[in-house]
């Protein structure tokens, strides 16, 4: 490998690779990369994460949040079907944003063991189970660290709209719904807006 680079180089840096010197540059090169390494444990975090609609950058929802935006993207996908109209969609959600924090445990367990005439008579195991949520430094001081969010699950979907009244709408109305959150069709109804 070292005659390709050599042969790219010009003939005052191929020298740095030949002998002693290819070591030498290989521990000079190891010692500035640990050592940029840790000059970067020192200097600020920047947030990779992209700011949320309201500039936040914080990726953890609300509900409500969850709810606002459900109801957006099924009021496109219902405005985009022939024949519905203007839509206004309501969701309602069976439970919150969950969210699974990871935690660390400590199992200890302590076997006792009674002894009569030189052997076993009695054995006695306990055992106990330490479980804490790791927490780590955030934007807003200590945090639990999430491992993972669950999104909510839907309950029902009411969809008024000016073409409600037509089955056919209706019937294509209720099957996108369905099919695009996972819903039962018992779940979804569609109605035809008052103007």
């Amino acid at each position: 490998m070292w005659s390709i680079v050599e042969k790219k180089l010009p003939p005052s840096l191929s020298k740095l690779f030949q002998g002693k010197n290819s070591t030498r540059l290989i521990l000079i090169l190891g010692i500035a990369g640990m050592a940029l390494i840790l000059l970067s444990s020192f200097l600020p975090k920047l947030s990779s994460s992209k700011p949320t609609e309201s500039g936040q950058a914080s990726t953890k929802l609300t509900a409500d949040e969850y709810t606002e935006k459900l109801e957006k993207k099924v009021t496109d996908l219902a405005e985009s079907i022939i024949g519905a109209g203007k839509v206004k969609v309501m969701i309602t959600l069976e439970n919150g944003v969950e969210y699974v924090y990871a935690n660390s445990e400590k199992k200890t367990t302590d076997n006792t063991q009674d002894y009569e005439s030189g052997s076993p008579k009695k054995s006695t195991d306990k055992g106990s189970l330490e479980q804490d949520v790791i927490v780590i430094d955030g934007q807003d001081g200590k945090q639990a660290l999430v491992v993972t969010q669950r999104e909510p699950t839907v309950k029902g979907v009411v969809v008024v709209c000016e073409g409600g009244g037509d089955i056919s709408v209706k019937q294509s109305l209720t099957d996108a719904i369905t099919t695009a959150l996972n819903l039962k069709s018992n779940r979804v109804t569609v109605v035809q807006s008052a103007g």
